[in-house]
């Protein structure tokens, strides 16, 4: 994947004020309060088991789960699978699966949806929009 940016990307977490600086080669997190990087860097999920980054680049967005990098595109299959408060992420020809428990963030504010506290919900949901794609490629100034 060619890109000219640097082995640092900023995420932030989608349900709380917290920003991750991952060093996408060999997987050092470092989180703060503190947004460091300006306009839109990422977004990313943990829990005691996972962490998950979804971030633009020159090329589309990409997902960065287990230590690798991996391009999201119209043609593969995510999906998440609700059982009452258990969920389960997949991108089948990636072999990710991630469990994880309802955000407890939804209905907390009446204005609030699921999609914008449930980073796997909104990549499914948005994953085959043209929209999707303008937020997650970067454009290379020369």
């Amino acid at each position: 994947m060619a890109r000219t940016l640097n082995q640092y990307i900023e995420v932030s977490n989608i349900e709380i004020y917290e920003f991750c600086m991952l060093n996408i080669i060999t997987g050092e997190k470092v989180f703060s309060g503190e947004k460091k990087v300006s306009g839109f860097t990422g977004l990313y999920f943990r829990n005691e088991d996972t962490f998950f980054a979804l971030y633009p680049t020159e090329d589309g967005p990409v997902a960065w789960y287990d230590g690798k990098e991996y391009p999201i595109t119209k043609a593969l299959t995510i999906s998440v699978i609700k059982n009452d408060k258990k969920r389960g992420f997949s991108i089948n020809e990636y072999g990710i699966s991630i469990a994880y428990k309802e955000s407890k963030f939804l209905d907390f504010d009446s204005w609030s949806t699921e999609i914008d506290v449930d980073l796997f919900y909104m990549i499914e949901q948005r994953y085959k929009t043209s929209e999707f794609y303008e937020q997650y490629t970067k454009v290379v100034e020369q």
